[in-house]
């Protein structure tokens, strides 16, 4: 009996330090974790400052080819040949369309045909006014006959007249079943097939001239005077991220629009490569020449979320998140309209690392 009391004693005893050992295990596990929660994190600060910014006026345009000549027939005819594709460059003069001869010929042959009638018909005239002429001055007929048929004569001139403008007019149809470019450049918007008959007027296709072209603008009213003939503008386009074109102001209309109220602007930039194309939109600089002190940060210190910036300061040791408004990019900085005042520290890396209220271990103090 007493040695069964003695081994429930020990296997209480034993219990109890079992645990114990886990208790004390999980308190000590539990302070490293609190001790490894509480190191601050490694962080650069940058100190925000007052810059300078140059006053611009930033528009969206639309790239247009310095001459773009709309490609039509001059006469009703049927396509034979398209000699183009839409991308092709070609010089002045090269032929594009040929259109099929046959009825130009035809209305040639037609044309011809009433000349020799109208002719004949002239040549019975005079011979019948000559006689009549005669007979007149022997008082074989009166008057009013010989000048009857003088008006006969005066008439049949006339139809040989407008015979020989028909055949002039056919001939030259028939010649130009050949539809050429009157300017060099890339053929643009073909709208023909082989086959269709075409009708005076209708657009075939363009051809746009490229080495140089213009990006269209519109200015409002209180920003006219920045534009200034000659004034250098900065050109980006997103199909080449980070290059910037540069072009001058060449065309001011003098009238605003009637309902926009807007001034439009030509920018003219070289484009020997012919990368900036008719219709992209493109984002133009102009500036004002003044200049403007403002509050900035490094861009890198900004934090997106939800659309949404926020920027993260040192407050004591402690990071402190703050929502700001920003203005445009000055350099590798950006301006801040709304959220921070001068000489704050802002954390400029290890932000994806960063919680509002992380303990921290500045380093630097760097100025922008």
């Amino acid at each position: 009996m007493l040695k069964t009391k003695n081994i429930r004693t020990l296997m209480i005893v034993l219990i109890l330090l079992i645990i114990g050992s886990i208790t004390a295990w999980r308190i000590y596990n539990s302070q490293q974790t609190a001790v490894i929660a509480v190191q601050p994190l490694a962080v650069t600060t940058a100190v925000t400052r007052l810059v300078n910014k140059p006053q611009v006026l930033s528009l969206t345009g639309t790239v247009e080819g310095l001459t773009s000549v709309l490609i039509s027939s001059r006469f009703q005819g049927k396509v034979e040949q398209i000699l183009v594709e839409d991308g092709q460059a070609v010089q002045t003069g090269a032929t594009l369309i040929t259109l099929d001869p046959l009825e130009l010929n035809n209305a040639v042959r037609v044309a011809e045909n009433n000349v020799r009638h109208t002719e004949a018909n002239l040549h019975t005239a005079q011979m019948d006014f000559q006689r009549y002429q005669t007979l007149y001055s022997q008082n074989a007929i009166t008057k009013q006959q010989l000048e009857s048929t003088e008006a006969r004569l005066i008439t049949s001139r006339t139809e040989v007249d407008n015979a020989y403008a028909n055949l002039n007019s056919a001939q030259k149809q028939a010649k130009d079943t050949l539809i050429t470019t009157p300017v060099t450049g890339v053929i643009a918007n073909k709208a023909v097939t082989v086959g269709q008959v075409v009708s005076p007027g209708n657009t075939l296709l363009t051809v746009e001239q490229l080495d140089q072209v213009y990006v269209v603008v519109h200015i409002e009213q209180k920003d006219v005077a920045a534009a200034q003939l000659g004034r250098d503008v900065a050109i980006t386009v997103d199909a080449y991220p980070g290059e910037i074109f540069r072009g001058t102001i060449a065309v001011i209309n003098p009238a605003a629009g009637n309902e926009s109220r807007m001034f439009r602007v030509k920018v003219k930039i070289n484009n020997p490569d012919q990368l900036l194309k008719p219709g992209m939109f493109a984002q133009t600089t102009l500036s004002t020449g003044d200049v403007k002190t403002v509050l900035a940060v490094p861009h890198k210190a900004i934090v997106k979320h939800k659309g949404l910036n926020y920027v993260y300061i040192d407050d004591n040791k402690k990071a402190k998140k703050i929502l700001v408004e920003t203005g445009e990019l000055i350099g590798d900085s950006i301006e801040i309209t709304a959220g921070l005042q001068e000489n704050m520290p802002v954390i400029i890396d290890n932000l994806d690392k960063i919680k509002d209220g992380d303990a921290l271990l500045t380093e630097g103090g760097n100025t922008l």
